[in-house]
């Protein structure tokens, strides 16, 4: 399964599974908050700019 990963300012990369796992644990352990949304996550980092890993379609 890949992801897709978006930074606010707009770029993005396709990701496998053990990426996202591992941005997942890396957010977590750097206590940002990570939501859950519809086929992903939303992580919030410093200064309030935001990231999205969505599950992309098949």
């Amino acid at each position: 399964m890949t992801f897709r990963l978006t930074f606010e300012g707009g770029r993005s990369f396709l990701v496998d599974e053990d990426a996202q796992i591992h941005f997942l644990r890396q957010a977590i352990r750097r206590r940002h908050d990570v939501t859950r949304v519809r086929g992903g996550h939303v992580v919030t980092l410093p200064g309030g700019r935001m990231v999205a890993l969505i599950a992309e379609a098949a």
